[in-house]
């Protein structure tokens, strides 16, 4: 037997062996045959501090949260956005407010598939989508992401959204948390919010999200809440949702919204993106300092490894790049049902569909006639790899048979820009030609610039990462002067597009301001200059993070395509047996980084829509835009109006369908549809100077404080026609278990034309100890009927649906009394009632 010193020795090398190789000792990440929490607790012993803090932030990519090699941790590889995958050609679906539209929870959750596998189908396995942020302000430039006004419709499309991308080991990230409703000083303002108003109207989306579909990742807003930034809010990140509702997965930054190490750290957040600037040696110096303790860093670290092992990114790190998926028939057709459900038929004088044997000619008129409005601007629009613009769809469609005339009538939104002839533009010291550039390493322009150059041209699309690399990849300014001498005496059209923001001088005077963080973003001016006059040019473009981009460019002179003419659409209109005007919103004004101005609809597109009218009555209006479009000025003088919205890819196909029969509409407002600032509170404190948003309005958002307050909106919230007609009768309500209840009715296509109907449920309180709304939305379904076919609709009622939160007791009561039961097809066209004593 080897003696006690012998013994030792095996045992002391047996120790040496174990601490220099100890990872020989544990499971591999990806073996099956152990628990999850085993191997994430397993990982995180071989896991240095350094490397735990490197995984809490984003890579050099700008849209990766960093992985650890050495232990074989992959990174999480996300894109944009909640309508499509936003990383070159992929197919632009719908946008999410006409989601909303279609009240189809199963078309969504076929959606929600489809987008997960063009996410993976570009390499990447976290999807930045869903937004659900409600529409408390009408004119949000970003009201399209999400899905409306109420907070019961946005939960159920928010879970299907999510279930769907996650069947198919996608991570979906639910965004923005929370209270983010305007765009104007995004960064900068501080919403005012008591619990109650949180709890019943701006989290439900939310909590749903975490609690019935299991959301792997919530995304932080830009804006505070209750004087805390999002990113670094106690009460929302770990209070309401990791302590309430349980949340396992990660908390994500906005790109460049994390504010401090400490106090983000220790109150909620999981991960800084884009790039780690307080996630990095900062806070790893503060958990040195006992700042911030390591189970605090611990807790984020089993959250990351939590989430990758729920995606599979440990058996499949980078998913396999597939064009063939993007291209596919069965998204293009998915694309093309979504458009036709979401499309709302606001008004019909009998004059729709129209008859093909009635009709010789078609006047097409507006400046969304010949292009594709496929979706808002910023960072969910989507290059489309295929459009269908409404006069495709319709010539398509007719072939011959109708001819179609097409009149722009005005024009809006951006020309097609070229770049500036190298010969005309001189540096200020007149010794060469070009642009002199100053290059910053701030966004503000300040101090000296870390070098200067002279660049032939302003084209530059960096991506994620910059003009040089002693810019770094962000936070960078450049300037640039020029003197341009006019080739000839004319009006000159210049264009500038960036993201982030950029403006324009000429001869000192300001001619485009797009100074603000945005997506790329163009914009336009006109000037009238001098053959042989020297002009003095200077070009201003920061970039905050994210993608960059900075173009200058003019009109090409040799375009000489005739100038739009109401007149000329006038002329149109009366010679043709029917006119489809296309007019509204695009994403040049519809946009993340700015709020819509006005109801109103730009660029003379209403003066247009009148006269039209009055030329000829037989007219109808098609809208595109997320908010509402003025119309008092001619929706009495046409005879239909559809509200497009942005119906993406296909809509030029689904909007032909449905203006010839081919498709009944049958899509629903998911706002309501009002005309005026007047008509909604939240005008009164817009563009506050002292930067404070109070919702004062409390639980009474959208169609609750229009029916408290007597205000009939001009289209009502689950408002919108078909074709055809339906009767609801037969309403039984019956107890089921606890406070459950099912609710039945039969619903009967009356009318010659099959179609679908959305039943909608609301629940009207008749007493309470704390003032509720009049009414609410708790349930709805959508079913299709042939003509003269009755279907039974089954809703089945949560004892949630009658509870509030009470803001003492800090929980969702019931309290006894009589809860009225509404079913109807509009929040203000109910066609049964019953009642319910608790």
């Amino acid at each position: 037997m080897p003696g006690k010193n012998s013994c030792y020795c095996i045992c002391l090398f047996s120790l040496i062996l174990f601490l220099i190789s100890g990872d020989l000792m544990f499971a591999e990440p990806n073996d099956m045959n152990v628990s999850v929490e085993k191997r994430i607790e397993e990982l995180l012993q071989r896991m240095t501090l350094q490397e735990k803090i490197t995984l809490l932030g984003g890579d050099e990519t700008g849209f990766n949260s960093q992985g650890v090699p050495r232990h074989g941790i992959p990174p999480i590889r996300m894109t944009d956005g909640p309508v499509g995958v936003r990383n070159e050609e992929a197919t632009a679906f719908p946008v999410s407010v006409n989601m909303a539209a279609s009240w189809n929870k199963e078309l969504i959750y076929r959606y929600g598939i489809a987008l997960a596998e063009e996410t993976k189908a570009k390499g990447k396995n976290c999807i930045l989508g869903p937004c659900v942020g409600i529409h408390r302000f009408p004119l949000n430039g970003r009201n399209f992401e999400s899905f409306g006004e109420d907070p019961y419709l946005s939960a159920r499309m928010a879970v299907h959204f999510i279930r769907g991308v996650q069947s198919q080991n996608v991570i979906a990230t639910v965004k923005h948390y929370a209270c983010n409703d305007q765009e104007w000083m995004r960064n900068d303002y501080d919403v005012i919010v008591d619990d109650r108003t949180l709890r019943e109207i701006h989290l439900p989306a939310f909590e749903y999200a975490v609690k019935e579909a299991g959301v792997l990742a919530v995304m932080s807003s830009y804006n505070l809440i209750n004087g805390h930034h999002a990113s670094e809010n106690i009460q929302l990140l770990t209070e309401i949702l990791k302590n309430d509702w349980g949340f396992k997965g990660i908390v994500m930054s906005d790109w460049v919204s994390v504010y401090s190490d400490v106090a983000a750290a220790t109150n909620g957040l999981d991960v800084e993106m884009p790039q780690p600037k307080w996630f990095g040696d900062k806070l790893l110096a503060a958990v040195q300092d006992g700042q911030v303790s390591q189970e605090t860093i611990n807790d984020k670290v089993r959250r990351h490894l939590r989430v990758r092992f729920a995606a599979g990114i440990f058996e499949n790190p980078t998913p396999q790049a597939d064009e063939s998926i993007i291209r596919s028939e069965v998204h293009r057709n998915l694309a093309l049902e979504m458009a036709a459900e979401s499309m709302i038929l606001l008004k019909n004088d009998r004059f729709l569909p129209l008859q093909e044997n009635k009709i010789k000619t078609i006047a097409l008129i507006g400046p969304s006639a010949k292009v594709a409005r496929t979706g808002g601007g910023g960072s969910s629009k989507v290059k489309p790899w295929h459009t269908v613009s409404p006069y495709e769809g319709l010539t398509r469609l007719l072939g011959d048979s109708i001819k179609v005339e097409f009149s722009e009538g005005v024009h809006i939104g951006t020309f097609q820009s070229v770049r500036i002839p190298l010969e005309t533009i001189k540096t200020p010291d007149a010794k060469s030609n070009g642009f002199w550039g100053e290059y910053f390493n701030n966004q503000k322009l300040q101090g000296q610039p870390v070098f200067t150059r002279v660049d032939d041209n302003i084209d530059f699309d960096y991506k994620t990462g910059g003009p040089d690399p002693r810019l770094g990849i962000d936070h960078f300014s450049i300037r640039w002067t020029a003197k341009f001498t006019a080739p000839e005496t004319r009006k000159y059209d210049f264009s500038l597009s960036s993201d982030d923001g950029s403006v324009l001088y000429i001869n000192d005077q300001l001619m485009i301001d797009n100074w603000q963080d945005h997506g790329e973003r163009a914009m336009t001016c006109q000037i009238s200059m001098e053959a042989g006059k020297t002009y003095d040019m200077k070009i201003e473009f920061y970039e905050n993070s994210g993608d960059a981009v900075i173009r200058l460019g003019w009109k090409d002179p040799a375009d000489d395509a005739p100038e739009a003419s109401i007149e000329q659409a006038v002329e149109a209109a009366r010679k043709a047996g029917a006119v489809i005007v296309c007019v509204g919103n695009i994403d040049e004004n519809e946009s993340e980084g700015s709020d819509v101005s006005d109801f109103k609809m730009f660029g003379g597109q209403d003066e247009l829509v009148q006269a039209i009218a009055k030329a000829n009555p037989n007219t109808v209006v098609v809208v595109y835009g997320g908010v509402p479009i003025l119309m008092k000025h001619w929706l009495g003088s046409v005879k239909a109006v559809i509200a497009a919205m942005y119906p993406g890819q296909e809509g030029g196909t689904a909007l032909a369908d449905i203006l010839f029969g081919r498709v009944n509409p049958s899509g629903k407002l998911p706002f309501s549809y009002i005309q005026d600032r007047s008509e909604s509170p939240v005008f009164k404190e817009y563009k506050d100077p002292g930067l404070k948003v109070h919702y004062s309005e409390g639980v009474f958002v959208g169609y609750r404080y229009y029916d408290k307050n007597n205000i009939d909106p001009l289209f009502p919230f689950g408002y919108g026609l078909s074709y055809t007609t339906f009767e609801y009768s037969n309403l039984k309500i019956v107890p089921t278990a606890g406070l459950d209840y099912q609710v039945s009715l039969d619903v009967k296509n009356t009318g010659l034309t099959a179609g679908q109907e959305v039943v909608q449920l609301y629940v009207s309180p008749k007493t309470c100890s704390f003032q509720r709304p009049l009414k609410e939305l708790k349930g709805f379904v959508k079913v299709d009927l042939a003509s003269g076919q009755t279907k039974t609709v089954t809703i089945r009622l949560d004892r949630r649906v009658f509870q509030f939160y009470h803001p003492d007791k800090k929980q969702w009561i019931t309290e006894s009394g009589d809860f009225e039961i509404l079913l109807g097809s509009s929040s203000r066209d109910i066609k049964l009632n019953g009642l319910i004593k608790m």
